[in-house]
């Protein structure tokens, strides 16, 4: 399901696209962030790399919070989306 330590939900539409990873450069020190880049599916059936809106880093506990959130919400794990 991850590749690279990505992270990908999709949307009960299957429109968003929310795509989490760990920021590699302060992996070493005492508080890990995480990046989180949110994009729409292009394409009628997705078969193109989503266009990408926004991205933002936050601390890894808020994207773990986050992630449950949007769970709970009714997105759904997906594959790589490129």
């Amino acid at each position: 399901m991850n590749s690279d330590n990505d992270f990908w939900l999709i949307d009960s539409n299957f429109v968003g696209v929310m795509r989490f990873y760990k920021d590699k450069e302060y992996s070493d020190k005492s508080i890990a962030y995480m990046f989180i880049e949110e994009g729409i599916i292009m394409g009628i059936h997705g078969e193109n790399p989503p266009l990408m809106k926004t991205r933002k880093k936050i601390v890894i506990e808020e994207a773990r919070l986050l992630w449950q959130k949007l769970l709970n919400e009714g997105w759904q794990k997906t594959s790589k989306k490129w």
